[in-house]
């Protein structure tokens, strides 16, 4: 019985190892963001080609909510078959082990890192309402106006820069949290908030639409698709910080798939349609080995700690 057990266990290894039986169905990828986000809009990009290599179709689940945590959380305890895996990024799988005493999953322990995937900076965005149209005027104008503003964030990438912000200019704004960026970017569009900072890929079509004013980014030199939009260094002396992402497989997940799926991502990552498709949302590449993620995530998680004391955030 217990040698039955055993190559019962090890099934997955071989049916993966003959190389033809996977996938035998669709495979499902989480993304712990709202649909339309940075996250949401590359695992649907990436999804598509992945699954024509496949020969199956690759499934996107969107489970927003605190931070991220809840839909991570919901994938690390999927089945390590193979047909389970999380499109993570740095709040994931780097910030979140410092804004939270205690997470319901283990950036480490509970997943396999499969391969880096891309990056991108932040933006700071304002309702057009608001009377500055760069970073310092809003600064003076926040300075001047006390608790009459508000802002939001709906993840790292844009709690951190907000707070540093608020820290290093001894501001004074009310902080609404949000399931994601999105419906933030929604309410500054609105005017329910004046200030967030959201993503390039989701923030750069509002504010070509001029539905909300752009004053600085997050990345250390301004970005192409933003020309004439300074680094938000010039009003937090020293700031850079830039969103990343990456898959990961649960823990446990046979070494074949994750090879497997690394080679179709990294295709993925290299097909020139696909790029050109990014590109348009601002996305800088990064394809990787396992190996290369887990010491990558390692280093930007020590990175990430420093930047939440930094902005003087305390734990949840």
């Amino acid at each position: 019985m217990a040698a039955l057990l055993a190559l019962g266990s090890l099934a997955p290894f071989f049916a993966v190892a003959a190389g033809p039986a996977y996938p035998q169905r669709a495979l499902t990828w989480t993304v712990a963001f709202p649909a339309g986000s940075a996250t949401d809009q590359l695992a649907r990009v990436l999804a598509e080609h992945v699954g024509k290599q496949a020969g199956q179709a690759v499934v996107v689940e969107n489970k927003p909510g605190a931070n991220g945590t809840l839909g991570t959380a919901t994938a690390a305890k999927a089945a390590p078959d193979g047909y389970s895996f999380l499109i993570a990024t740095s709040t994931t799988h780097a910030a979140n082990a410092s804004l939270y005493r205690k997470l319901p999953y283990d950036p480490i322990k509970d997943f396999t890192p499969v391969s880096r995937l891309a990056e991108i900076p932040f933006i700071m965005l304002v309702n057009p309402a608001v009377p500055a149209d760069t970073a310092e005027k809003f600064v003076a104008h926040a300075r001047a106006n006390p608790d009459k503003m508000a802002w939001g964030s709906g993840s790292s990438g844009s709690l951190i820069p907000g707070q540093a912000l608020i820290s290093a200019n001894k501001l004074v704004l009310a902080h609404i949290p949000y399931k994601g960026v999105q419906p933030a970017m929604t309410d500054a569009i609105g005017g329910t908030i004046q200030l967030v900072f959201g993503d390039l890929a989701s923030g750069v079509p509002q504010v070509k639409a001029g539905k909300l004013r752009a004053l600085a980014v997050t990345s250390a030199k301004p970005h192409p698709m933003l020309p004439g939009v300074p680094p938000l260094s010039t009003v937090v002396p020293g700031f850079e910080m830039t969103a990343w992402f990456a898959m990961y497989a649960p823990a446990g997940t046979p070494d074949p798939v994750v090879a497997k799926m690394n080679q179709w991502v990294r295709a993925a990552l290299n097909d020139k349609i696909l790029q050109q498709k990014l590109a348009l949302s601002g996305f800088g590449l990064t394809p990787s080995s396992p190996a290369e993620l887990g010491l990558f995530a390692a280093k930007e998680t020590v990175k990430w700690a420093k930047a939440v004391q930094a902005a003087g955030i305390i734990p949840e």
